[in-house]
């Protein structure tokens, strides 16, 4: 079980992080995920409150050893401060808001384009800057987890236990099945590893951690969270935010228009 997490990435990976954050924000709204986006929101502000509240301020476990110029000119409180607003954002935004849409998402297809949609840019995001490197921006954070792991292992059990007492005592979960709940842990798995895979594979995080990092962090990582999500979600989806449908265009299939009569592609699908 690896106790110590850590990252050593440039500057431009920011710049192309907060990107990607904007453009998915951006086709959330687009597709009237509003409550996933809410959701994606509200995730963010769990992980600042983790990742600086608890592990920087209180515990001291998450440690900043080098920061670009632009956040070590603002001092040693502004500046790290800053740079975990930043930090918990992208990583809250995007990914509570992906397993949100998951919940919501009926059809495969739907499904499978998100995904693509989420590895795909983190795979830019971390492969990109070794074509167009920034000089003198390193970074280097690291996560002391020791007593953190043992948390988190609760939060997932705890969690799923709750999630499977409701399914039998409260009203709103009654028709949750087994499978559904199969598929809540598949999908905490599905998008940490994303992330893993892609920090692991471009140098950012140590190749040592390889085998640790995919297997622990990828399966109770996100999956601390997902069953508090999933009962978040469970109790709000009915309360008039929209959470989109499944007969609007998937995130890709806008793109490809018929120039002449400028039908949607899918329109032939439908009638081959």
């Amino acid at each position: 079980m690896v106790h110590e997490v850590s990252r050593t990435f440039g500057a431009e990976f920011i710049i192309l992080d907060i990107i990607f954050c904007i453009l998915w924000m951006a086709f959330l709204i687009r597709k009237k995920y509003i409550l996933q986006w809410l959701i994606g929101l509200f995730g963010a502000v769990v992980v600042f409150l983790f990742d600086y509240v608890l592990w920087y301020t209180i515990k001291g476990t998450r440690q900043i050893y080098s920061l670009p110029d632009f956040f070590v000119n603002l001092g040693d409180t502004w500046g790290p401060l800053l740079f975990l607003v930043y930090f918990s954002f992208t990583y809250g935004m995007i990914e509570f808001s992906y397993v949100a849409v998951m919940f919501s998402a009926k059809h495969w297809r739907k499904k499978m384009y998100w995904t693509m949609f989420l590895y795909i840019g983190w795979f830019f995001v971390a492969f990109f800057p070794k074509v167009l490197p920034l000089p003198d921006n390193t970074i280097f954070i690291t996560r002391l987890m020791e007593g953190g792991r043992w948390l988190q292992i609760g939060m997932a059990l705890g969690g799923f236990a709750a999630i499977i007492l409701f399914k039998y005592v409260w009203k709103p979960f009654k028709s949750v099945t087994w499978k559904q709940i199969g598929f809540l842990i598949l999908i905490g798995v599905v998008v940490h590893f994303g992330m893993e895979i892609s920090l692991l594979s471009a140098g950012i995080r140590p190749a040592e951690d390889l085998v640790n990092v995919l297997l622990f962090n990828s399966l109770i990582e996100f999956n601390s969270g997902t069953p508090f999500l999933f009962i978040v979600w469970t109790l709000t989806k009915d309360r008039g935010i929209s959470i989109g449908t499944e007969t609007e265009e998937l995130v890709f299939e806008d793109v490809g228009m018929n120039v002449q009569e400028n039908v949607p592609l899918k329109f032939y699908e439908k009638k081959s």
